[in-house]
């Protein structure tokens, strides 16, 4: 029994390393797949470069480089982008080739990428995004790409051409501003304005109205008619339905605000479409005050002083108050 031990000790190694072989296999498979991929796809935006063609070799090499990455991909690919006009984009790969070629002891090409970046980057135009009023959770795009907050600020480099640069918040409206830089060194300033809360937005903003406490106090009564309740319920429903068709029409000047980017035009909406929603919680309690007085005494009511007031202290601070006796 003690000699077949090494035999079995022996078999298992053995079977541990055929599985250690076996098992990447399917990784091995698929990256040899994209290395071909990418030969065939180099290829062909080689043979568009020396048609001259750069415009449709460009996207054929950045394809190339997604399935794989290597010095030479990246050495023409930035050769092709310098071409077409995507200096930014060319020195950035550049950079990269360099990077690449020195980790694969490619001294050649490390050599050439470093010497083609720096001749690139004295013509590199910049775009600077300043951002003097962050809100909570602000993110700020360029062309659709996120822009750190570390990069606020700093001239980064970029193509020349237009570039749309979004500012969003939850809670608040977005911002879109355009740049275009053109000229071979320029440095342009985009400043992102302070973001606006959105009317009736539900995230915590300036404008909101604090929720309405109503405590109906009943006392003794007296014989009487029904001419408070009544008039709570008719004065109150009319200010109530003043008070949504003034939101109404003061929403519908704030999208054509938007739509128009009139920040004035904008602002100018908020007062009036806080006054109509202060109105119409305001006439809504006050009707529903009167639709209790009626239900808990059909056919009379007490002497009653009722007082409806609205506050607002600016920021997140407000409110309706409701008070009296009955």
């Amino acid at each position: 029994m003690t000699r077949c031990e090494p035999r079995r000790i022996t078999l298992a190694a053995a079977l541990i390393g055929a599985a250690a072989i076996v098992a990447p296999a399917p990784a091995a498979h698929a990256q040899a797949e994209d290395q071909a991929a990418a030969r065939a796809l180099f290829a062909e935006g080689r043979a568009l470069m020396k048609a001259g063609q750069y415009a449709n070799a460009c996207p054929k090499l950045e394809a190339a480089r997604k399935l794989f990455t290597s010095a030479g991909i990246l050495l023409n690919l930035a050769d092709c982008h310098e071409k077409i006009g995507r200096t930014a984009s060319a020195w950035t790969e550049f950079g990269e080739a360099a990077a690449v070629a020195k980790r694969t002891n490619r001294d050649d090409d490390a050599e050439e990428a470093t010497r083609r970046q720096a001749a690139l980057e004295p013509s590199l135009p910049h775009l600077t995004i300043r951002v003097a009023h962050a809100v909570p959770g602000l993110g700020v795009k360029r062309d659709g790409a996120p822009i750190a907050p570390a990069a606020w600020g700093a001239a980064l480099p970029v193509d020349p051409g237009a570039h749309e640069i979004r500012a969003e918040a939850a809670g608040f409206e977005p911002w879109t501003g355009s740049a275009t830089v053109s000229t071979a060194g320029q440095v342009v300033t985009v400043d992102v304005p302070e973001l606006h809360a959105t009317l009736g937005a539900t995230a915590p903003a300036a404008g909101r109205v604090k929720p309405v406490l109503v405590t109906v106090v009943p006392s003794e009564t007296s014989p009487a008619d029904n001419v408070l309740p009544w008039s709570l319920i008719g004065g109150g429903g009319a200010v109530a339905v003043g008070g949504v068709v003034l939101m109404l029409i003061e929403a519908g000047h704030a999208s054509d605000a938007r739509t128009n980017h009139d920040q004035a035009a904008y602002d100018a909406a908020k007062t009036p479409w806080t006054i109509g929603l202060v109105g119409a919680i305001a006439g809504a309690v006050s009707a529903g005050v009167g639709a209790a007085l009626l239900v808990a005494h059909p056919g009379e009511s007490a002497p009653a002083t009722p007082t409806v007031s609205a506050w607002w202290g600016g920021g997140s601070s407000g409110g309706l108050l409701l008070a009296g006796s009955w």
